[in-house]
């Protein structure tokens, strides 16, 4: 049978009222469909980040708040919503919603149902109340195969409803912000001899700080040549994980060698302004500012595990050290400092790498043909339904 075109009207839904890398990637996507002609309707929880950047890109949205796991109302609402917006698709991204979503499909207007999962799950959902929300998705989209693993292991879907899509980046945006090297380096205070090896990430012990702090307080009495520089904060309401941070960066007595950048939109730029990228997040389900800065043709450090393995081809186009270990670390460290050649080396294949496999077009492009599937899923679903009746 041939495949289906891809839906043209679709609801992306998120009810988060975080903004991490989750809620930036439905922004983001949103916003791309709609350049590419889609029609795109947000529902997520009104005066959220999501909601307010949605606002900044001139998404169109819709409130979608439930009070608690399983809303009658709210599921009312939904399905009501998509009636009117004649909504081909729905993509899900945050699965509480799905509690919500799936009496929507169940006891209204049946329609294919994407669920993109961003994070791992510790507590297996194999219950009935699991299963039957789980029998309305028809794609489960793992960013990772790590979270494809997690996924198979802790839910109730089967291993072809079940496939992986990596993020992409727009590499207009990386290449315009490699215009603003020098801008951002005499900014800061770095010279042109000045190697300069930055990390960015919200301020908290799991990306990984603790242990580039340590790294740079190593590095720095061997290259006195070497400057530091974390980009990022802590999350709202969350700035005591932030102080362990601060507090070790105090005992280094590493005064202007080392300084936090705070919050920046411009990362493009920020990563243009660096000769080598760490990444030591101790666990990462994918790692979107590492493909970002290998876009940026850096050489780059990242933790060996998790969605990183995803991402980097150690010693081909990025170098790996073992989770937590800070000698690994400083190894990879030194060992790029010293040979400006692998650097370079390095650099150009991430670019490459980039190019291959996590643009904005394939993942789009990908994308829209796991929608499709779900569309054929679908149809046929319904097809067989009516042939029982007939029967």
């Amino acid at each position: 049978m041939p495949r289906l075109p891809s839906p043209k009207r679709i609801a992306q839904i998120c009810s988060s009222r975080s903004w991490g890398g989750l809620e930036m990637y439905v922004s983001t996507l949103c916003v791309w469909q709609m350049q590419a002609g889609l029609t795109v309707e947000l529902f997520c929880v009104p005066g959220s980040p999501l909601s307010i950047e949605a606002q900044k890109g001139g998404l169109s949205q819709h409130a979608f708040a439930p009070a608690g796991y399983l809303d009658g109302l709210a599921s009312w609402r939904l399905n009501r919503d998509l009636n009117a917006l004649d909504i081909d698709l729905i993509h899900a991204h945050y699965s509480r919603d799905l509690w919500n979503i799936a009496p929507a499909i169940r006891f209204g207007t049946r329609r294919p149902l994407i669920f993109s999962k961003h994070i791992g799950t510790q507590k297996p959902k194999r219950d009935p109340i699991h299963r039957w929300i789980y029998g309305s998705v028809d794609r489960v989209i793992a960013i990772s195969q790590v979270i494809k693993d997690n996924i198979l292991a802790t839910h109730p879907v089967e291993p072809e409803r079940v496939l992986i899509l990596h993020h992409g980046i727009e590499s207009t945006d990386i290449q315009a912000g490699a215009l603003q090297r020098e801008r951002i380096r005499a900014q800061w205070g770095i010279g042109d001899d000045e190697i300069l090896i930055g990390t960015i990430g919200r301020l908290q012990a799991g990306k990984g700080h603790l242990e580039f702090l340590e790294m740079a307080g190593h590095v720095a009495a061997r290259f006195p040549q070497t400057r530091f520089v974390i980009v990022g904060e802590p999350t709202r309401d969350e700035e005591v994980r932030a102080e362990p941070i601060y507090r070790k960066a105090e005992t280094l007595q590493l005064k202007e060698r080392l300084f936090f950048a705070g919050f920046r939109a411009d990362i493009p730029a920020v990563l243009a302004a660096m000769d080598i990228f760490a990444f030591p997040s101790r666990a990462e389900a994918f790692g979107l500012v590492l493909i970002e800065a290998m876009a940026a043709g850096k050489a780059v450090v990242a933790t060996r595990c998790d969605g990183v393995l995803d991402i980097i081809q150690d010693g081909r186009d990025g170098l790996m050290f073992a989770p937590m270990d800070v000698e690994d670390l400083i190894h990879r460290i030194v060992t790029l400092i010293e040979d400006s050649r692998l650097r370079y080396r390095l650099g150009m294949a991430a670019q490459q790498r980039v190019q291959d496999k996590f643009t904005r077009a394939r993942m789009l492009d990908d994308l829209n043909a796991i929608y499709a599937d779900a569309q054929t899923a679908v149809r046929l679903y319904s097809a067989k339904r009516r042939n029982l009746f007939i029967i």
